[in-house]
């Protein structure tokens, strides 16, 4: 490990610990997470206590793929920077790395994309926006086949907005109806399942709804969030409906 303070020099050390005090030599990466003042707060007053060499991860253009809040803090204090050159390294890279863990949020993700030009993140963002929901109900509703990790990865691709659309409004105004937040994931994937089920009629269960609204509840499953839509659906009809198949 080379603890000399110096500037990077233009041979590379791939996979290397170095240290430098030339911090202006870095740069945050186009679409990684903003900085987040608190958290480099309590970091600073870690180091204070206690400085851990711990290197950030820069790709070839010494651009911070991993670390910029440490670096932050390190700078600020006037300590050494160790770091470690991960050449090749994008965005694409942080996010795959960081896909399994607690440290990037899927709003985190949508965001770099957006930042990054990712026409289908921007759409789930404009969603968002346009029924003021959270971005992951927006997930839900423009692709529910699409699970969190894949959303983490980069890999989210927009389905039927038509019917994300329709379903959004529906559920908007079924909210106005009851007492509880109809915007959790059992009762948003179960109306976005029905959206798409012939026998089922929007407007008919809007209908019911009025004087069953009481009856209307959140459940723990979509199986059984269906079950009960079933339930008020069919309330007085002679030719029951099935609404659990093509809703599976």
């Amino acid at each position: 490990m080379n603890q000399t303070a110096h500037k990077p020099q233009p041979i590379i050390r791939e996979n290397v610990v170095d240290v430098t005090f030339d911090y202006d030599a870095f740069k945050f990466l186009k679409g990684n997470r903003p900085v987040d003042e608190k958290h480099v707060r309590k970091l600073v007053q870690s180091m204070q206590q206690e400085y851990l060499q711990r290197p950030i991860d820069v790709n070839e253009n010494y651009e911070i793929i991993d670390g910029q809040h440490r670096y932050t803090a390190i700078k600020e204090l006037g300590y050494p920077l160790f770091y470690v050159v991960r050449k090749g390294w994008t965005m694409r890279q942080v996010q795959v790395a960081n896909s399994n863990t607690k440290t990037w949020t899927i709003a985190d993700v949508i965001n770099s994309e957006c930042e990054l030009g990712n026409r289908e993140y921007r759409a789930i963002k404009y969603f968002a926006e346009k029924y003021k929901i959270s971005q992951v109900v927006s997930c839900n509703l423009l692709n529910p086949d699409m699970d969190g990790t894949r959303i983490k990865k980069g890999l989210f691709e927009v389905g039927d907005i038509e019917i994300a659309d329709k379903t959004a409004k529906y559920i908007k105004l079924i909210s106005k109806m009851v007492n509880f937040d109809c915007f959790r994931r059992p009762f948003v994937h179960s109306f976005r399942k029905l959206a798409e089920n012939n026998n089922f009629d929007f407007d008919i269960f809007i209908k019911k709804l009025e004087y069953q609204s009481d009856r209307l509840k959140p459940c723990i499953d979509v199986k059984s969030q269906i079950e009960l839509i079933e339930e008020i659906y069919n309330y007085r009809n002679q030719n029951k409906v099935n609404l659990r198949i093509n809703s599976k």
